[in-house]
C-alpha cells in the first residue's frame, strides 16, 4: 500500500514522540539508500547516522541554573506570544 504525504501527515502528527522519531529514523536509513544521496556530504551522513531516538544528555545551564520562564502560545500566522502572568 501506498501513502501520499497528505495521507500520511496526520497520523504522523497523532503519533507518539517516540513513534515519530522512528519514522525519521527509517525514512532517513530509506534516503541513504538512495544512490549517490550525500555521498559526499558530511553534515547531511552525520544526521543520516545520528541517534535519534535516545534521551539527550542533562543540559548544564551553568552558575545561575536554569533561567526563569514565562508561558508562550502559538497562534497561526503571529508566532509565539507570552501569555501575561
Amino acid at each position: 500500500m501506498v501513502m501520499t504525504f497528505t495521507e500520511l501527515l496526520p497520523n504522523l502528527q497523532k503519533s507518539a514522540p517516540s513513534d515519530k522519531l522512528r519514522a525519521i529514523q527509517f525514512l532517513a536509513t530509506e534516503l541513504s539508500k538512495i544512490e549517490n544521496f550525500a555521498a559526499n556530504d558530511q553534515e547531511s551522513q552525520s544526521w543520516l547516522e545520528a541517534d535519534l531516538v535516545s534521551d539527550l544528555p542533562e543540559y548544564n545551564w551553568g552558575e545561575g541554573g536554569m533561567p526563569s520562564m514565562k508561558p508562550v502560545e502559538y497562534f497561526a500566522g503571529i508566532g509565539l506570544v507570552v501569555k501575561a502572568g
